[in-house]
């Protein structure tokens, strides 16, 4: 007769392993980039067009944002630029950007 105390163990382990997986997800932060759609400077808010389709994202006092390698703010950031950001999404499910750079314009294939 097998030990019941080896699958206890066994089930422990598994559920270490399970938190240890889950602790590595709940600290890392998505990543998107497009273009910027809209801007809406009263809410905070920007609408990104990802290669999965439009994204609404949330601005923030502790959001970062980058153009030309220095720190900028929401106001100076036009429809059109494109953009890479770093976000988390909030128990209200809204997407917070923590840090938004804009990014230089692909160059153009010389012909």
């Amino acid at each position: 007769m097998k030990s019941p105390c080896r699958f206890v163990l066994l089930l422990a382990g598994l559920g270490l392993l399970g938190v240890a997986v889950a602790d590595e997800i709940g600290n890392s932060y998505p990543f998107a980039g497009g273009r910027i759609d809209n801007l809406d400077l009263a809410t905070k808010q920007i609408t990104v067009v990802t290669p999965k389709g439009p994204r609404l994202f949330f601005v923030t006092n502790s959001t970062y944002l980058i153009a030309g390698g220095v720190q900028t703010t929401l106001d100076k950031l036009k429809v059109g630029d494109p953009v890479k950001l770093n976000y988390f999404t909030n128990t209200s499910a809204q997407a917070i950007i923590r840090r938004l750079k804009v990014t230089p314009p692909e160059p153009s294939a010389a012909p």
